[in-house]
């Protein structure tokens, strides 16, 4: 079993992000572009895993920014992208990209860990508490226009992820957001915990991240 690179607070980590998006992070219509494919990615990953890089890193999207290229159209899904990246990967450490809006905390749990057992507690959760408003509605969400609502709803989320990985006793929970009945959250994550990483560009986002996050993801404009 490997250890999970992204545990170790020592060192320098270096990733990439986003290759199962179309296009990647290039917006441009250059035929060269990024090409999505799971073949692409697959190659990617084991050269990277190869190379003794520590991570890959997804985007979770639902619909692209149309036009000509429809950038970020074509988008492979995160958590089975990363489970099939460990399954071929020795050291490697994947994130899956998670919104909380649109995934139940009991199942994503076990999504988790489920995947962290594959690849042998090498596993990572990139959570997401809020994101452009065409894509909630796309999914027939509403996103919250304050930031206290969303990290509001994203700390009793992750709250119920924590203790399924916590505990080995089935638990009830009534909160304000979540009503569960005899959860319980085996299987678990291999080192009891996988590295979290919060996506967030507000000061309440980033305060979520140094509360429950071991990397905060944002951008570097005015810190």
């Amino acid at each position: 079993m490997a250890p999970n690179k992204m545990l170790e607070k020592k060192g320098f980590k270096l990733g990439t992000f986003s290759s199962n998006c179309s296009s990647g992070m290039t917006v441009s219509k250059a035929p060269e572009r990024w090409v999505n494919s799971w073949d692409n990615n697959l190659k990617l990953g084991k050269m990277l895993d190869d190379a003794g890089i520590d991570f890959m890193l997804p985007i979770a999207r639902w619909i692209g920014y149309g036009g000509e290229t429809d950038f970020h159209g074509g988008v492979l899904e995160t958590i089975t992208w990363a489970t099939a990246l460990l399954a071929h990967t020795k050291t490697l450490s994947v994130f899956a990209t998670v919104h909380t809006a649109a995934n139940h905390p009991v199942v994503v749990a076990k999504q988790i860990a489920t995947m962290d057992q594959i690849g042998q507690g090498r596993a990572g959760l990139n959570i997401v508490a809020g994101w452009n408003k065409p894509e909630y509605e796309a999914l027939g969400l509403t996103l919250p226009d304050d930031h206290e609502t969303r990290y509001g709803y994203a700390q009793e989320w992750f709250d119920i992820v924590r203790k399924l990985w916590d505990s080995r006793e089935h638990f009830d929970w009534n909160g304000e957001n979540f009503t569960l009945k005899g959860v319980k959250g085996d299987p678990w994550p291999v080192n009891g915990v996988v590295p979290i990483l919060n996506a967030a560009g507000s000061g309440l986002g980033r305060e979520f991240a140094t509360q429950n996050a071991n990397y905060l993801f944002t951008p570097a404009i005015d810190l």
